[in-house]
């Protein structure tokens, strides 16, 4: 439809009671576990949950199509991804904190490595020492 999403987001966002919702990688325990505790739940009450469910589908399927989108750039520009370096800034789900529990990153950095990049990490608030023992990444 050529509908450009920031420019409906910007418009929307005049609004004085406009929440700024997008996909992206939620980590952390609230949004990214917790949902499936109530779906399960609802489910068990015979309810089907299905605006929690799709919303952590769509969540749960950001790192693919992260990195997806970055191999068919690499391809357009006739360049191959075996080698290629990349850089990810920010392994907390949120800005200003230190927390790393389910980082989305970590799944955006393994599927890379399968494309064959060689990939860093930098978050000046992350541990790297949690960062490493925890996923078993080096340092």
């Amino acid at each position: 439809m050529g509908i450009d999403t920031n420019e409906v987001l910007k418009a929307a966002g005049t609004k004085w009671n406009f929440l700024n919702f997008f996909p992206g990688l939620v980590g952390g325990h609230c949004i990214g576990v917790d949902p499936y505790y109530l779906a399960y739940k609802s489910e068990q009450l015979g309810y089907t949950p299905e605006m929690i469910l799709a919303g952590r589908k769509i969540n749960d399927a950001m790192p693919t199509f992260i990195v997806s989108q970055i191999v068919k750039q690499l391809l357009k520009q006739n360049k191959n991804s075996q080698n290629a370096k990349a850089l990810i800034l920010g392994a907390t789900f949120k800005e200003n904190c230190p927390d790393l529990r389910n980082s989305k990153v970590v799944d955006v950095y393994k599927e890379l490595n399968e494309f064959g990049f060689q990939v860093d990490v930098f978050d000046p608030e992350a541990d790297a020492e949690v960062f490493v023992k925890e996923y078993g990444f080096e340092n």
